[in-house]
């Protein structure tokens, strides 16, 4: 018979070894369900061409589906060769002037895939620490820069996708000498990790454009 310590430690192998699985699984499952996700979302926006693709050729649906999706690549392909040309441009300029941006929410939906697209600065490139009250730091992203001016995005943890936007000056931020990936899994476990990151050397400045 074993011993309580000898059922203990398995107990503890076990649960170890159930939790490691999870954390490797968990990754690829969601990656998978989003990969599904966005698969499911494509082809219910392309579901009439791809209807008109099987019934014009008399193709097997996963066909039409393919060919559909190939055809919206090929005109995203086709667009930015317009948009690569001057006159391209002019024209969609003129035409987006006069009928898209006089749809609301069409502009703010533009610049926000327009900054994403930006390949000079990204928002979360620049991890900083903000010096908010005397002996009081937050683990921030630069996002934006004019002079001595600064816009810090202050995500909240373990749910980085929320949290605060504070307009600063030049000299209440110092450099968080880490990657952009390091202080965002700071974030994620609610501040497990930091310090090792603080103990780093913090003389450089915050770098003005």
């Amino acid at each position: 018979m074993r011993t309580w310590d000898e059922m203990t430690g398995v107990q503890k192998y076990l649960r170890t070894t159930l939790i490691g699985g999870v954390l490797v699984a968990l990754p690829i499952f969601l990656l998978v369900n989003l990969f599904l996700w966005l698969l499911g979302w494509l082809n219910n926006a392309l579901r009439p061409l791809s209807r008109f693709y099987i019934n014009m050729f008399d193709l097997a649906p996963w066909l039409g589906d393919t060919l559909a999706i190939l055809t919206a690549l090929a005109g995203c392909f086709a667009l930015g060769v317009m948009m690569a040309m001057p006159a391209g441009h002019r024209a969609f300029t003129w035409l987006e002037a006069h009928t898209l941006q006089r749809l609301p929410g069409y502009n703010p939906i533009k610049e926000i895939v327009g900054y994403l697209g930006r390949d000079d600065k990204n928002p979360f490139s620049q991890p900083v620490l903000v010096s908010i009250a005397e002996n009081t730091r937050m683990v921030g992203f630069l996002t934006d820069e004019d002079g001595e001016h600064c816009t810090v995005f202050v995500p909240t943890g373990p749910n980085p996708t929320t949290g605060l936007v504070m307009h600063l000056r030049r000299h209440q931020l110092e450099v968080l000498p880490a990657s952009s990936t390091e202080a965002m899994k700071t974030i994620l476990a609610c501040g497990a990790g930091a310090q090792q990151i603080l103990r780093r050397d913090r003389t450089a400045p915050v770098s003005g454009d």
